[in-house]
């Protein structure tokens, strides 16, 4: 029985596929990108239709497969499960498809059957607590707009606000943006996106390799510590002693993340750029 894992961000989707003989393939390779989807923005069929042709193209036994499981970015609710549900049926319409959030992706992927706080950051952000059996999830996921502390989205607009508005210092504003940005550009790509988050989020990129950098350093601990002052009132002392962080923002400025978590109290005990290698293992135990 073939399985596949679908581990699906608002930006991005990594894939793997187990067969009954034990061999793992996964995607994307080195210098692919797949896209993702999120039920509370995207296009489902837009998504569906993109990722049918690529395992047509590179994989079709995939499409084959008999049970496929999904982690989804924005699958928090039912009624956005169901959207993603919906979507994936366009791709494997008689497989047994089951679907969950990007936190408990990361819960099963990170900590395995340990305890810990999960959390995410990548275009967006989020956390949960997971007991080894349950996840909860007690902070409200407020999205780009409100919320998502500490993200790519919210980094890349804290960027851009200073670069506007003459905080960045001139020798790296010149390194980062040459004579721009251009505000009669940046607000037509930013407002008239089809995915916002995603355009702020890749000013963030520029940064990359720069946390060394004062200007960068404290931009980038100021929106973590905003973040970390969430989870000190949604998750007890207890709770947050040990926390399991993936994502793109996450990994990439992990040494910062590591040091504003220490600094109230937090280990950060596992960091890594995506949970699906944990995925992985965890489907190929032996079922109960």
């Amino acid at each position: 029985m073939d399985q596949v894992i679908g581990e699906i961000g608002g930006s991005s989707s990594r894939w793997a596929i187990l067969s009954a003989s034990g061999e793992v393939t996964t995607w994307p390779e080195k210098g692919e990108r797949l896209p993702g989807y999120n039920p509370i923005s995207g296009n489902g069929q837009e998504f569906a239709q993109a990722i049918r042709e690529f395992f047509n193209k590179h994989f079709p036994e995939a499409l084959r497969a008999s049970e496929v499981h999904i982690y989804g970015a924005g699958c928090g609710s039912q009624e956005r499960r169901s959207s993603m549900h919906r979507a994936i049926r366009q791709i494997w319409e008689g497989a047994q498809i089951n679907v969950a959030s990007d936190l408990t992706a990361a819960a099963l992927g990170l900590c395995q059957s340990g305890p810990g706080l999960v959390l995410i950051l990548g275009t967006g952000m989020n956390a949960g607590y997971f007991d080894g059996t349950q996840l909860y999830t007690p902070m409200p996921s407020l999205g780009y707009l409100i919320g998502d502390e500490g993200s790519g989205a919210d980094i890349g607009r804290m960027l851009l606000q200073d670069a506007f508005y003459g905080r960045v210092p001139r020798d790296l504003h010149g390194s980062l943006f040459g004579i721009g940005p251009d505000l009669g550009t940046v607000l037509p790509q930013v407002y008239g996106a089809a995915h916002p988050a995603r355009e702020l989020a890749k000013y963030t990129a520029l940064l990359a390799g720069r946390h060394e950098e004062g200007y960068v350093r404290e931009l980038i601990l100021g929106r973590f510590s905003a973040m970390a002052e969430l989870l000190t009132l949604f998750f007890t002392a207890e709770q947050r002693g040990s926390v399991f962080a993936t994502g793109s923002v996450a990994y990439g400025f992990r040494e910062l993340l590591a040091e504003c978590l220490l600094d109230r109290g937090m280990a950060l005990t596992s960091v890594v750029p995506d949970p699906l290698h944990g995925l992985v293992v965890h489907h190929q135990r032996p079922r109960s």
